[in-house]
């Protein structure tokens, strides 16, 4: 216990050098105490664990993290085409209504602001955007 702090763990170490001893007991022969011997594999078992966990999360750690990274990657290329695909469909809209899209999405500007600055109505403005709004949802669902 003074290696692991897990009971199950140390029955099964304990187990183990009871099995290896038993497999081989043709080819040991013990020269010292046995009571020694035991204590002496099993803590030797119990450091080779330990050192195979680490080395075992070491590798699921990295594992993980490239995994993170690959789903990251994915994400990241799976927004871009979708920016892709926006930018492709844009370029169908007829001009003018493509232009007032544009100013309000990307710029900012309000219906107000986009109506003043192209000198038409609000009204009109409103049209564009609907109609651009419309179009874009037609060619992204396909």
């Amino acid at each position: 216990m003074k290696y692991t702090n897990d009971d199950i763990l140390i029955e099964d170490i304990v187990q183990d050098v009871f099995l290896g001893l038993w497999k081989n007991r043709k080819d040991h022969t013990i020269s010292s105490d046995i009571k020694s011997y035991l204590f002496q594999a099993v803590k030797h078992k119990a450091f080779e664990h330990s050192r195979s966990r680490k080395s075992y999360e070491k590798h699921l750690n990295a594992f993980s993290e490239s995994t993170q990274l690959s789903a990251d990657e994915d994400e990241l290329a799976n927004r871009l085409l979708k920016l892709e695909k926006i930018y492709q469909s844009l370029r169908h809209l007829p001009p003018k209504c493509r232009e007032v899209f544009e100013l309000h999405k990307y710029n900012g500007l309000t219906y107000a602001e986009i109506a003043q600055t192209l000198g038409i109505s609000e009204k009109t403005v409103e049209g564009h955007m609907l109609k651009a709004i419309k179009k874009l949802r037609e060619l992204l669902a396909n």
